[in-house]
């Protein structure tokens, strides 16, 4: 991509936008960044942009940007239908986003990961693994770190985690490894309805040629039918022909050649029948790289997850307290909720993205014994899930940790699980999960 002396106009000032300003500044290009926030709400993001040729506007995108710019980069969070990006559409200007931007200037190999659920947790994987096996390799993207900061670094490797906001704007993004965890309902407060969104995870698959993979999972009735010109590679809880998959408890692979055991299910470090999902892909995905089987049965049994994905906190008076604050679709809240044996008390709630939580309703009958609802959601929440009537509100967290201890027994857990975004009370689920924690910390 030449982008010598080309006006640019980067919209967002979060991580990603941040990220993509700095490296079109240093290709040469003339940049403005905007955002709809004022300055003293991204007094960080002008930190990292400081003694920089960018141009910054703030509180609104107003549309006389557009008659100095050549190219938009959009950050992933900006919906498509902002009126700067119609009048741009209407202009012909074209709009990348971040993911696209960086990509165009990798000189290694991608493994893109994506799904509804499960995503930092298999680029964390994957990375660890390939960092197990001597690889020089980076994990990005959606995970918090953008790809753009990657740019001209000294990588042979790039696992980048990729969310269906950043794939409605690629054009030539091309991962050597792309892996579909699974798709369920999410973000329908953006997408029409779930075919809208299955479109846009679909479009990893774009640039892929024969010479590339798809690694899918056969369980998942979204995944297996995708029309992909990659060689597939699937993974399952049940036997296949060839791939990685679970037999009597041990996880097996057949890819080119015999088959071999990898590792017994009780041995992965991380629980639950979500993660064992994520563990096959990731070691579906290092066998496509060639990688020892040694090298991935040792980083499966050490590694413990992520910050924020059924994170344990700690126990108080007997009461564990679990993070899974980013939990932030019903689906994702269902595997949790299956993962545990105990009585639970759950805390949900935040910003509904469009979904129906409904289907909560059988299994938060079996597993919890009641129910804390907090943020903007915590209304509909309560009207999907009336029959139950063990349910309470709260202004925030610290008062939903506080009613859980005391409704909480000896044995029992206190899980956030929210099903919903954080962008009500909060700048990310970083920020909502560490609330959680710390309001953990201080009971007594």
């Amino acid at each position: 991509m030449e982008l010598q002396g080309k006006r640019v106009l980067v919209i967002g000032m979060g991580r990603a936008g941040v990220a993509a300003a700095r490296l079109l500044e240093t290709k040469g290009a003339r940049v403005t960044i905007t955002d709809k926030k004022g300055r003293e709400e991204l007094k960080e993001a002008f930190g990292e942009l400081e003694g920089r040729g960018i141009r910054i506007e703030t509180g609104g995108h107003p549309l006389e940007l557009l008659e100095d710019t050549e190219i938009i980069v959009a950050s992933p969070g900006v919906p498509p239908n902002i009126p700067l990006l119609e009048r741009a559409k209407e202009k012909k200007i074209p709009v990348i986003g971040e993911l696209e931007l960086a990509s165009s200037f990798l000189k290694v190999p991608i493994i893109a990961v994506t799904g509804t659920n499960g995503k930092t947790t298999t680029a964390t994987l994957i990375g660890e693994i390939l960092k197990k096996e001597g690889k020089r390799v980076a994990v990005a993207g959606n995970i918090g770190y953008p790809l753009s900061s990657c740019v001209d670094k000294d990588y042979e490797l790039m696992v980048s985690e990729v969310s269906s906001f950043q794939l409605e704007r690629i054009k030539t993004f091309h991962p050597f490894i792309s892996i579909m965890l699974n798709i369920a309902s999410d973000h329908l407060d953006r997408y029409r309805d779930l075919d809208e969104y299955i479109g846009a995870k679909k479009r990893i698959f774009l640039n892929q040629k024969r010479g590339d993979f798809a690694v899918l999972n056969r369980d998942d009735p979204n995944c297996p039918t995708l029309s992909i010109e990659a060689k597939k590679i699937f993974f399952s809880q049940e036997k296949l022909a060839e791939g990685v998959y679970l037999r009597e408890g041990r996880v097996m692979a057949k890819l080119s050649g015999g088959l071999q055991e990898v590792i017994h299910q009780e041995k992965i470090g991380i629980k639950g029948p979500h993660n064992l999902e994520n563990a096959l892909a990731a070691i579906a995905t290092c066998l496509i790289l060639r990688v020892k089987v040694a090298s991935i049965k040792k980083v499966l049994k050490e590694f413990k997850g992520v910050p924020h994905r059924m994170e344990f906190v700690k126990k108080v008076k007997g009461v564990g307290f679990v993070n899974d604050s980013k939990a932030t679709n019903v689906s994702s809240v269902m595997k949790s909720l299956a993962s545990f044996t105990e009585p639970i008390i759950l805390i949900a709630g935040g910003r509904d993205k469009g979904l129906d939580y409904s289907p909560l309703r059988p299994l938060v009958k079996e597993r919890v014994k009641a129910l804390i609802l907090l943020g903007e959601a915590k209304e509909k929440i309560a009207q999907a899930l009336s029959s139950y009537k063990r349910i309470k509100m709260a202004e925030d967290m610290k008062e939903a940790v506080n009613i859980a201890f005391k409704l909480a027994e000896e044995g029992e857990t206190v899980l956030l699980s929210p099903a919903c975004s954080s962008y009500d009370m909060f700048q990310n689920f970083e920020e909502r999960g560490e609330t959680f924690k710390e309001a953990v910390r201080e009971l007594r």
